[in-house]
Formats: structure tokens, C-alpha cells, sequence
């Protein structure tokens, strides 16, 4: 492995992402902006050799290593001297003996993730037949459109995915290492820490641990944190449309709604039928947007750029790259097939066999806890109680939050009515990560676990009254 160029990266990486952040006036804590400009940067990193095909400049580690530098410096360069390097102290971590064991066993997983993605090669079907075929071919070859297209790949509709996964190999595979792959450990990582001090953040300590523990251990998703496809980077993304868009509700801020839709496009990019989704969302916004009593023009201008952004980012590939780079015809209409089942079969198969574990096939009887954990019997659970005995106390991020997992349990349904290829036990299993992420943003906001969190606060600060207990927690984690 050539240490150097993963060093490269890495700081490419960070100041990429840190330089998207400044431009789009995203504040965050320390800890946070480090997490999402790594998570922005490597996305980030994602277009440049089709950048370089797409202007007919050869892909070589010269060529990718330039637009590299030039990507960061055109990204930093007005905010260059706004820079605060977080310092040691900045990044430091209050941690309650209580949270070692958890953090520790985190810890493990991830370290366990890391090296798998840097010990064995790509070894998914959908790679092999698509992405990593492309890769190894184009490194070869210096370019995208390469000989690979020449095998009939009629069978299979791999080859024909957004250059997201190819990209981050060549880029890996040039730079660093053979196998490519450890881009995925500088996504996942820092995204699973991030959205754990997220749920800290309101969450006691030991509860945020014990609702991150099933997040963790669900077995499906964190075998994607090291098998290299599309769906856990695409539940980052679309995760982060989501969040930032509850930050501009809150706030009002117009740089969040941007951010959040060129989140939302990022997430479109990695898979373009997300586009179906960000569509779905447009009411949610729409809703938002007569709350606040917006003139009519100004909504009208928002809702064309929440919609436009994520459609400027398939169109890139599926309106332009596709028919004019790629050697192979593809019609995304030719795709659509009414009548071939029906809707509400498709959303019961899927909530019989994914949420419920019933199958007709008895070898598929509790697929639920094989693939998922018990993290929907968890969330299904704490919403029953949040609908029982503390509806009222539902605050705005909880609804945002549940119109986004309402988003994923139509939508894909909708889409595997509409399209045949989006089947269930591969593509439907895999777009249901997306909810994931919104339901621990949820159980952070949830009336139970915030009552016992406070409830476990008044226990370890006895004498304190309600209203100087957080105070006291700040003044802790700040050492004083």
C-alpha cells in the first residue's frame, strides 16, 4: 500500500469537504465538520475522472492528480483564510466511563470494516459484472469508455451505474492500493461517529450507546460498510438532505435548504432513482414553505432549485454521459413497466417479509432479524409509545424524520411497481438503509428516551433542579 498517496488523499479529502462547508456557511461543531468533510470530500472525489472523460483527457495519476489540486483549491479558495484547523483540544471527546465498553466495541467494528476493505478485493456480483470491471480496465486503459464494453454485458445493467464506485477505485487504485476499497472506510467511519454524537447530543450518554448498539449490530448494513456498493453511501447522502433540511426549518438559514439539496443530489448521483424520492419530499418543503407564509415567487424559485439540483446531477449522467460517451443504448423509459405487479403487493411482500419476517418461502421465514437486527421492532415499539403518551410533545425534527422513512417505505414500493429490475431481495433490501439513519435522528427526539434520559440526569445530579443539570453537563465536558 502507498502510505503517501493515501496521506494525499486524505488531506485532499478533508480540506475538499472543509472547503464545501465554508462555501455553503455550514457551522458545525468541531467534531462534525471533521466527520462531514471527510464524508463530502471523498463524494466529492467521485466526479473527477468523469470530469477528465467527459473533457477527453486521459485518466492517469498525473491527470487525476491535478484535478484533485485544482478541485480543492477552486473549493478553498475564498475561504482560505476564514480557516480554523481544529485543534486537539477542539476534537476532544468528553467520555463517561460508562460509554468505554460501548465505543470500544464500535471501535472494533469499524477497525474489523477497515481492514476487511483493505485485506480482500471486491468480491460483490454487482461490482465484478460492473464498476470494478470498468475500473481496473480504465486504469489500464486511461479512459472510462474503455474495452471492457466490448463483452456482451446484455445480462446485467452493472455496467451501466453512475461512475460513483468506479471513480473512487481508479482514484484508489492509482493512488493507493490494487484492490481500491478503502474509500468506503473514510465514508462509513466518520459518518457512524457522527450520527452517534448526534444522538448524544440529546440523548443521555448510556442511551445513545444502548439505541447506537442496534444500529450497529444490525448484520446487513454493516456488511456494506466493507462490501463496496452503492446503497450505504446513498443513505449517507440522503440521510444528510434530510438533517440539513430540519437545520433550515430550525434556523431559517437559505444556505442550509441549499446544502440540503445538494445533498439530496449527491444521493441522486450515487443512485438515480433517489430522484423518485427527493421528488416525493417536494411537499414536505412545499408545506414548510406555506408555514412561513413565503411569497408566492420565492417558493416557486426554492421548490425549481430543491427539484433542479438532484435532477442536474442524473441528468449528468443518465442525460449526457449515457448518450453521448457510452457505446451502450440505454432508455430509462423502455425501463418502465405498468401492470407487471401490483402496488399493494409489492409493499406488503415488503413489510411481510423485511419488517415482519413472514415469507411463503419458508427458507426466507425471520429475514428480518438476519438482515436487520431487531431495529424496526425497536423503532416500531418507541413510535407506538411516542403516538400513545407523548404526541403532543412530537417536535418538528420527529415528523421531518418520519415523512423521510414514510418517503423510503412508499417509494420503494412505488418504484419496484414501476420498474421490474427493482427487485426485492437486492434492491428493495438495500434502499430500505435509508430509513435508518432518520430513525436514530427520531429515537434522539423520542418521548420515552428523552423522559428516562432525563430521568437518569435527576439521578446523577440529585441536588441540581431540572434547569441547571444541563448547564453542569456543559461546564463537564468542557473540563471546568
Amino acid at each position: 500500500m502507498a502510505v503517501a498517496g493515501l496521506i494525499f488523499l486524505f488531506v485532499a479529502h478533508y480540506l475538499s469537504g472543509r472547503g464545501l462547508l465554508h462555501l455553503f456557511k455550514i457551522e458545525l461543531k468541531p467534531l462534525a465538520t471533521f466527520f462531514l468533510s471527510m464524508i463530502c470530500g471523498v463524494i466529492l472525489a467521485s466526479l473527477y475522472p468523469l470530469f477528465l472523460e467527459l473533457l477527453h483527457i486521459p485518466i492517469t495519476k498525473t491527470s487525476v492528480g491535478i484535478i484533485i489540486c485544482l478541485f480543492t483549491v477552486l473549493l478553498n479558495i475564498t475561504t482560505y483564510k476564514k480557516y480554523k484547523f481544529p485543534s486537539p483540544k477542539d476534537l476532544k471527546i468528553n467520555i463517561e466511563i460508562y460509554e468505554l465498553p460501548f465505543l470500544l466495541f464500535f471501535i472494533f467494528l469499524m477497525a474489523l470494516s477497515a481492514w476487511r476493505c483493505f485485506y480482500f478485493p471486491p468480491f460483490a456480483r454487482d461490482m465484478l459484472s460492473g464498476p470494478e470491471a470498468i475500473a481496473e480496465y480504465a486504469v489500464r486503459e486511461h479512459k472510462l469508455v474503455n474495452s471492457i464494453f466490448s463483452l456482451n454485458l446484455e445480462s446485467t445493467n452493472n455496467h451501466l451505474k453512475p461512475p460513483f464506485v468506479t471513480d473512487l477505485q481508479i482514484i484508489y487504485k492509482l493512488f493507493v492500493y490494487p484492490f481500491g476499497e478503502i474509500w468506503l472506510s473514510l465514508i462509513t467511519i466518520p459518518f457512524v461517529f457522527w450520527l452517534y454524537t448526534l444522538v448524544k447530543e440529546k440523548l443521555h450518554p448510556l442511551i445513545a450507546c444502548i439505541v447506537m448498539l442496534f444500529f450497529m449490530s444490525m448484520p446487513d448494513p454493516y456488511a456494506y460498510t466493507y462490501i463496496v456498493l452503492f446503497d450505504y453511501c446513498n443513505m449517507i447522502c440522503y440521510f444528510a438532505g434530510f438533517y440539513f433540511f430540519v437545520q433550515y426549518v430550525s434556523n431559517k438559514q437559505y444556505n442550509y435548504f441549499l446544502f440540503s439539496a445538494f445533498m439530496f443530489g449527491l444521493a441522486t448521483y450515487i443512485r438515480p432513482e433517489t430522484l423518485v424520492l427527493v421528488a416525493m419530499t417536494g411537499p414536505l418543503v412545499l408545506y414548510y414553505f406555506i408555514k412561513d407564509k413565503m411569497p408566492t415567487s420565492k417558493m416557486i424559485i426554492r421548490l425549481a432549485i430543491f427539484g433542479v439540483v438532484p435532477f442536474l446531477f442524473y441528468y449528468i449522467w443518465m442525460g449526457i454521459f449515457m448518450k453521448f460517451y457510452m457505446p451502450v443504448h440505454f432508455d430509462v423509459g423502455s425501463q418502465i413497466v405498468f401492470g407487471q405487479n401490483s402496488f399493494w403487493d409489492r409493499i406488503t411482500a415488503m413489510t411481510k417479509l423485511f419488517i415482519f419476517g413472514i415469507a411463503d418461502n419458508p427458507n426466507q421465514d425471520g429475514l428480518n432479524l438476519r438482515l436487520y437486527g431487531y431495529f424496526y421492532y425497536v423503532f416500531l415499539i418507541l413510535f407506538a409509545v411516542d403516538l400513545i403518551f407523548f404526541r403532543k410533545k412530537m417536535n418538528t425534527e420527529s415528523k421531518i424524520m418520519l415523512y423521510g422513512i414514510l418517503v423510503v417505505y412508499i417509494g420503494l414500493p412505488l418504484l419496484g411497481y414501476l420498474i421490474p429490475w427493482v427487485d426485492l431481495l437486492n434492491t428493495t433490501k438495500r434502499g430500505l438503509y435509508k430509513m435508518f439513519p432518520l430513525m436514530m435522528i427520531y429515537f434522539r427526539n423520542n418521548g420515552f428516551l428523552t423522559l428516562l434520559s432525563d430521568t437518569i440526569r435527576k439521578w446523577e445530579f440529585p441536588k441540581l433542579p431540572p434547569q441547571k443539570i444541563q448547564p453542569v453537563i456543559q461546564q463537564k465536558k468542557k473540563g471546568k
